[in-house]
This record gives structure tokens, sequence and C-alpha cells, in this order.
């Protein structure tokens, strides 16, 4: 019998049991203790942008239908029949404003209030059924920067409180007016924390992803904020080239970045950064010292923007870039990535009751015009092998991924040893994750320090 409580007590910054990781006990207690009780992203404002559209956001044994109301509110409910419990949607698509369960004929309008039982009256005989027991099962709704989060506990705090600082720390960035360029989902042979890990930190980079070395090496850092964290880099100026040496092209050592990103990860730098990138190359001598080049950059980036329609977040600072940092965790299970040309997210889900399956999301939202729709259909892929030849960034992380599930069940790990400076987003997580186990049912931790 797993002792959570005594787990607990022995996390510390270069420690962590590797219990969570393959045990079944977890599994069931994740399903009472962590998905009820925290504010969960289900999916993207616009996938619900007109009423009637609706989406399912499936966790553990939990059925979310998310839906654009006939008087444009997004709502939740549980996706259950009140009668027998079939499930009433699967994916996503149109309901317009009925909501019919396909096995008795039950109906709802969009709102959640049922507007059809068959032979109601035959219920008269026990006392009747009133619209509580026949209206579907609200669930919270919070909305943040066009993600839809939904939670299933009426205690916990509202959703911007407990993003916080996320809100303030993204309040210019405009991640309002982003949309999918694509969607991909992939089902890992690992448990959705192994995942989610492997892209909450940095230190992997020099060995997993070595062409990032071709554009310098910066030492990662990390910092806990409550129950999220985050990692990032510092901005390090380029020292004063060597009057000796050849002298540097800041053109092409900017361009070279942005196209290996974008070609690579295809995110982080979209087709607004690529198209200002390759104008330093004909619109900038060689001799473009790094100021001019920067300045440059920023101009071709806005007016590449502006082409589409989208509008670059002027407002945002250098400052305001350095405390965005390079990727947070959102305390479960999601990570985002803030660029100025949009920001990459992840999500991890366990697969079933199995401890070796996950389900992982990876989302790229590019700046587009305000008003703009989305069309991009989702990607899924079954299995990793699946999945070769999509990404190539990607790919080099899931290589690490099906090892560490293997691994961590060796008899000689009893804990992952983090790096206490660089991967404090792991220890933060994992703190947090077994506060959640351990708290009385009902009273999970608000893990903010607060």
């Amino acid at each position: 019998m797993v002792d959570f409580a005594e787990l607990l007590s022995t996390i510390r910054p270069d420690y962590v049991p590797v219990d969570g990781y393959y045990k079944p006990e977890f599994v069931a207690r994740e399903k009472q203790m962590l998905w009820p009780h925290t504010w969960l992203m289900a999916c993207r404002e616009e996938l619900v942008a007109q009423p009637g559209q609706y989406y399912v956001f499936d966790i553990a044994d939990e059925s979310i239908l998310v839906v654009r109301s006939k008087d444009g509110v997004i709502r939740a409910f549980h996706n259950v029949c009140p009668h027998r419990g079939r499930r009433l949607k699967e994916g996503a698509g149109e309901t317009g404003d009925s909501i019919v369960c396909r096995f008795h004929g039950w109906t709802w309008d969009s709102t959640g209030e049922n507007r059809l039982v068959f032979h109601k009256e035959d219920w008269d005989a026990t006392g009747g059924i009133c619209g509580v027991d026949v209206n579907l099962g609200e669930v919270r709704v919070g909305l943040w920067e066009g993600w839809v989060f939904v939670t299933l506990d009426p205690e916990v705090e509202p959703l911007e409180e407990y993003l916080h600082p996320l809100p303030e720390v993204f309040a210019k960035f405009d991640y309002k007016n982003t949309r999918l360029a694509w969607h991909k989902t992939v089902v890992l042979e690992c448990n959705w924390k192994v995942v989610l890990e492997a892209f909450l930190e940095s230190y992997h980079t020099a060995t997993t992803h070595p062409q990032a070395l071709k554009f310098g090496s910066r030492k990662p850092f990390s910092q806990a904020h409550g129950k999220h964290s985050l990692f990032a880099f510092h901005f390090v100026r380029p020292p004063e080239p060597d009057p000796s040496a050849p002298p540097v092209d800041y053109r092409l050592a900017r361009y070279a970045y942005v196209e290996e990103m974008n070609r690579t990860l295809g995110a982080l730098w979209g087709r607004h950064g690529l198209k200002a990138a390759e104008r330093l190359l004909t619109d900038l001598p060689e001799t473009a010292t790094f100021d001019e080049v920067n300045e440059a950059f920023v101009r071709f980036h806005s007016e590449a923007m502006a082409e589409d329609g989208a509008r670059y977040p002027v407002e945002v600072t250098p400052e305001d870039l350095q405390r965005a940092g390079t990727a947070w965790n959102l305390f479960p299970n999601m990570i985002v990535l803030p660029t100025i040309d949009g920001w990459q997210g992840y999500r991890a889900r366990p697969n079933g009751d199995d401890p070796d399956s996950a389900i992982f999301d990876i989302w790229w939202l590019e700046r587009s015009a305000p008003d703009a729709p989305s069309t991009v259909e989702p990607e899924f892929y079954p299995t990793m092998e699946s999945f070769k030849g999509v990404c190539y960034f990607l790919e080099q992380d899931f290589d690490n991924i099906k090892a560490i599930q293997q691994g961590v069940k060796s008899s000689r790990m009893k804990a992952i040893r983090p790096n206490p400076a660089q991967e404090v987003t792991i220890q933060t997580f994992e703190r947090t994750y077994y506060e959640h186990l351990v708290a009385p049912r009902g009273q999970a931790p608000r893990g903010d320090g607060r």
C-alpha cells in the first residue's frame, strides 16, 4: 500500500520518489484527489466560436461537454445522460440548440435545461422528477487568453486567482488574438508526468537538441511561482567582435535560428517571424550591427503581421519578455511557451487506467486577425511509431520518454535527482502534486503559499 504522506515528506529540491511514475495506486488517487480539484484546460475558444458548437474534453473517468450556448456564453456540462449514464457527445462538432441522448431521446437545449423526457408522467407514481434531476450537470468554466478551462470543484478559487501570476505576466501579449496553426495529439508509452516533465526544463537541451548549440549556449534558470513554475534564459548581449576575426553577419545569425526552429519544430517562430528573418538577408547589408539587425527585425516582424491583419504586441517591453521566460507549467498538466509570434501549448493526460500510457497534446498558435476563424483539423497519432517523420524536434524529446518510463522501474531507481537550480520546475510540480494526493478529500491545497 502506498503511503502518499511518507513519499511527500521525502521530496527535496534534488530528490523526488519515482513511485508516481508507474504504480497503479497513483492513477486511482489522481482521480480522487487531483483532477477534480484543479482547473484543467479543456480546449480553445475558437473551437466553440459559434452558438451550437461543442467540444468534448476527457480526463481520467470524467468527460466534459463544452458548448457555446444560444446566448453566446460558453458553458460546460458533465457529458452524461442523467437517465442511464450514456455519454452524449464525442469529439467536436455542431449540436445546434438541442443535445439529444441517442439511447432514449432525452433532450436538452444548449444551456443544459431539459426539454424532453419521453413519458415523463411514468415517474409520477414515485414522486416525479424535477429539473435538477433531468437537467445536465453544469461544470464551472473559466476563460483566459483564448483557452477554456473547467473545474469540477465548486470550492476552487476563480481561474484568474488560480493562475496567478500568469495573467499579469502576459497582460500585454494579446494572446487572445492567436489562432491554431496546428494541433497534434499522440499516444505515448509513458506516464503522463514523465512526458510533462520532459518539457518542463531546458537542462536537456544541449544533449537532446544538439542543433541548438549552433546558436550559442546559455545556462537556463528556473523559478517557482506558487503551484506554477517557469524556466528561462537570461538575455545575453553578444560580446563586441574581435577586430582581427572575420566580421559577424548578424543578419544570417538571426535568420538561421528562426529558420531552424520553424523547420524542425514548426513553432515558436511561425510564418511571420520567418518572413521577417528572410527580409534581413535582402534588405540589410552584411555589415549591419547587432542593434541594426534587431531593430529591423522588429519592424519587419510587425509589417509581416499587419499584412495578415494581425497585431504586433507593441506594448511588450524587453523586461516583459524576460519575465515571460521560456516555458511555464500551469499546474497540473499544461505548459505554455510564449514568443512574440505566438505561443506553444502542451497538455499531458493519463490514457485510461494504464500508468504506462499518456495522451499528449501539442498546439502552435500564431497571431491572427481578431475575427479570424480557425480552420485547423487536429492530427491524431495512436502510437509513437506513427509519429515518426512528423516533427523532428519533438521526436528528439520522444526518444527519451519511453526509455525513462522503463528506467524508473529499475530496482536501482528509488528517486530522480533534479538539478536544484535548472529543474526547480520539476520539484515544484512534484511537491504540489503530492500535496494534492495527501490533502483530505475536498480540501485540496491551494499550493500558492498564500
